[in-house]
């Protein structure tokens, strides 16, 4: 915003040096500063009514008063025709509608009779026709309609004539274009932008629920608005004009209060009901005013808004000072821009109408650009947060739910447990009573010694499966005996060599295992003693067991051939390897499988104790 600013004044400064690069063309421009005036409604110059002299520029509140047109007589002096081009007479400060004689002859007219109301911003160039001219002196009669300036609300629709310039149209069509530029189209811009941003500053505070830019926006759009109309026709009576420019303002600086009290955070009610009765109490003292003493009762509430504007611009840069420099610097580079854009009109070569309300315009377009840049930043750092504290309360919600699962699932784990208890105790005393007394029965008393071994082997799954049926945790020293022994046993009848490496410490260990974890482990290694027996081939194996604070290793290592290379990737497709990994993740282990071709087989099984 700073930088459309800086644009903005560069066009102005450099329109400016144009302009006063004109001043010295290669023939002297004539200036007509000064001039005889009459009042007087008729067709020519009155020459005998009583003449008044006048310096100009001159407005209707210090020279005639009262109704009617008024008459301007302006001579100026020419020796011959001129040998650079066509006079001209510019007029460049005209504020009303006008007729424009040269020697009582109608050169041009704007508006005629009926548009009082015409604004100053428009320059005017009119080219003097040489037949009308004469060698010596020649007069220029102006015959203005407008209002005075007590009959008006704000001083830029008074009727105004400035002095009137004569010279080449080559010389002055520079001038001409250059006041158009700068009161035309710069200025239109400016005020299209107020009211864009007013209408974006509107459409957020209805998104983002925050009252102080709804204020800026309507003080902005009215703004915009506001100016609009100062430099237009409207269709209305002229007094009624000029009441509706008179109590426009009033809503429109009531409203840049409000935005600066509630920007700071601050919120009366009983001040915000002053304000607001101010926008009732404004137009019912212009409406008993009008017509003759509008501007009388006008001027006043404007200096008392203007004072109500200060007061509380000073308390919001004495608050955000305290308590948001980033807000204060925003209003204080705004004040910035108001004072050098006013030193840049105050430059200006000429007249400027409606002086500081461009200056205004600029100011209310860098508080919406260092707002707009507050609000990112704000944004930002909220999105910041919003995602840190969404972040920590996933997190808690995940810890939470975590926890009311274990809970729920332990709670539900010791409910199935106690009754699976006692089922199991059930079960493990009818299979000890009644199975385990036939099968015994067989073992002594059959004459064949397959059955016999047939019944012997079920006898002692049978014995394994109740002791996991009954739930008895064992100790680990116990666990590891009855293993070597089945072991030995069962790899001796092979012809292969065993070596285990367990520490004498655990030989001794009381450390529990529990009941469903020595089945488990049990069944695994049967099963990796009946591969090593049956497909390995081996001479030598080795089992080593290891213990920790939290977890069980066993390790069983062979010499044998190794798993063959059409079961390479697929080694839980055979030898019951899938099963005994199941039997490992029943128990949140794990058994991993290491084997090649002539390098023997590793099985390391990994429980948690």
């Amino acid at each position: 915003m700073s930088a459309l600013w800086l644009m903005l004044c560069a066009s102005l400064l450099g329109a400016a040096s144009a302009a006063q690069a004109q001043t010295v063309p290669q023939a002297p421009i004539l200036l007509l500063n000064a001039a005889v005036a009459a009042r007087a409604d008729t067709p020519l110059f009155p020459d005998n009514t009583p003449l008044r002299l006048l310096r100009l520029p001159d407005t209707w509140d210090r020279s005639l008063h009262g109704d009617g047109p008024v008459w301007y007589r302006l001579s100026f002096n020419i020796s011959g025709t001129p040998d650079d081009g066509l006079l001209a007479a510019y007029l460049e400060q005209v504020c009303a509608a006008f007729d424009l004689r040269l020697n009582n002859r109608l050169v041009h007219s704007r508006a005629g009779t009926g548009g009082l109301d015409r604004p100053c911003l428009e320059p005017v160039l009119v080219t003097l026709p040489g037949a009308l001219l004469v060698t010596g002196v020649n007069t220029l009669d102006v015959k203005l309609y407008g209002q005075p300036l007590q009959r008006v609300a704000v001083r830029d629709r008074a009727a105004t004539l400035g002095p009137i310039q004569i010279g080449t149209l080559a010389q002055l069509t520079p001038l001409y274009q250059a006041r158009r530029v700068v009161h035309g189209s710069i200025t239109l811009a400016l005020y299209s932008v107020v009211g864009a941003i007013g209408a974006a500053a509107l459409v957020l505070a209805f998104l983002s629920r925050l009252p102080y830019l709804g204020f800026f926006g309507a003080a902005s759009v009215g703004w915009a608005l506001l100016l609009g109309l100062l430099g237009a026709e409207l269709p209305l009576p002229s007094a009624w004009s000029e009441w509706l420019l008179g109590s426009a303002p009033v809503p429109v600086a009531v409203c840049a209060i409000l935005f600066l009290l509630r920007y700071c955070g601050l919120r009366l009610t009983w001040l915000e009901t002053i304000l607001w009765l101010q926008c009732l109490m404004a137009p019912l003292s212009l409406l008993v005013a009008m017509p003759d003493r509008l501007h009388s009762v006008a001027l006043p509430w404007t200096v008392i808004l203007l004072l109500e504007l200060l007061a509380a611009l000073a308390f919001f840069l004495w608050r955000a000072w305290h308590h948001s420099r980033e807000d204060f610097w925003i209003i204080s580079t705004a004040l910035a821009v108001l004072v050098c854009s006013l030193g840049v009109e105050l430059s200006w070569p000429g007249p400027v109408p409606m002086f500081g309300k461009h200056a205004i315009s600029l100011a209310l377009l860098e508080i919406f650009g260092g707002m707009a840049w507050r609000m990112h930043q704000l944004f930002k750092g909220a999105l910041a947060d919003a995602e840190s504290a969404k972040a920590q309360l996933e997190s808690r919600v995940q810890e939470i739910s975590v926890d009311m699962e274990q809970n729920y699932g332990q709670m539900a784990e010791m409910r199935v447990e106690q009754v699976a208890a006692k089922e199991r105790k059930r079960i493990a005393a009818d299979l000890h009573d009644d199975l385990g007394a036939k099968l015994l029965t067989i073992v002594h008393t059959s004459d064949n010694e397959r059955i016999a071994t047939l019944a012997r082997e079920a006898l002692e799954e049978m014995r394994l499966s109740v002791r996991g049926l009954t739930g008895k945790s064992m100790q680990l020293g116990d666990a590891l005996g009855d293993w070597r022994s089945e072991v030995m046993g069962r790899v001796s009848q092979g012809g292969i060599e065993l070596v285990w490496n367990i520490p004498d410490d655990l030989l001794m260990s009381e450390r529990k295992m529990s009941a469903r974890a020595y089945v488990q482990t049990t069944r695994i290694l049967r099963e990796a003693v009946s591969n090593l027996i049956k497909h390995s081939r081996a001479s030598h194996c080795e089992i080593t067991v290891r213990v920790d604070s939290n977890d069980f290793e066993l390790t069983i290592s062979d010499n044998g051939k190794g798993i063959p290379m059409e079961l390479d990737g697929k080694l839980d497709r055979g030898h019951g390897m899938s099963t005994m990994k199941s039997r490992a993740k029943q128990l949140q282990g794990q058994c991993l499988v290491e084997s090649g071709p002539g390098f023997g087989t590793t099985i390391r099984l990994t429980l948690p104790l």
